[in-house]
């Protein structure tokens, strides 16, 4: 069963980030969320990727490319209090992960871009 809420919250958190509102993005991201890009061993953090994002807001350089999502598979933990979020992309072997938890609200706590052999289960 789907929760509406975690649907709700990751259509805000999208949001804020193609929009570059770090302020929301904060609101949604776990304190120790951090990004994780695979193929380039790099691992980015709040604090930078906020400073990054309003830098760019503020040149008017922040334009992140929709990616053309073929699939999207979420995979609840049995009592509804964790989510792996799996996004498949259309003719691209990169796979978008994200790692959401609920405690009083739901929050990503990691997003990773992984080749598609090595994408994970919960």
């Amino acid at each position: 069963m789907m929760d509406n809420r975690l649907e709700y919250t990751r259509d805000i958190w999208v949001n804020a980030f193609f929009t570059g509102n770090y302020e929301v993005l904060a609101q949604y991201e776990d304190q120790h969320f951090k990004v994780i890009y695979e193929q380039e061993g790099r691992v980015e953090s709040n604090f930078t990727r906020y400073e990054k994002i309003a830098h760019a807001v503020k040149n008017g350089v922040w334009k992140p490319q929709k990616p053309n999502v073929q699939s999207e598979d979420y995979e609840f933990n049995r009592d509804q209090t964790a989510c792996l979020v799996q996004i498949f992309l259309e003719n691209e072997s990169t796979v978008i992960q994200e790692k959401w938890i609920f405690q009083e609200d739901w929050k990503i706590t990691e997003l990773r871009f992984c080749e598609m052999e090595n994408s994970a289960r919960l």
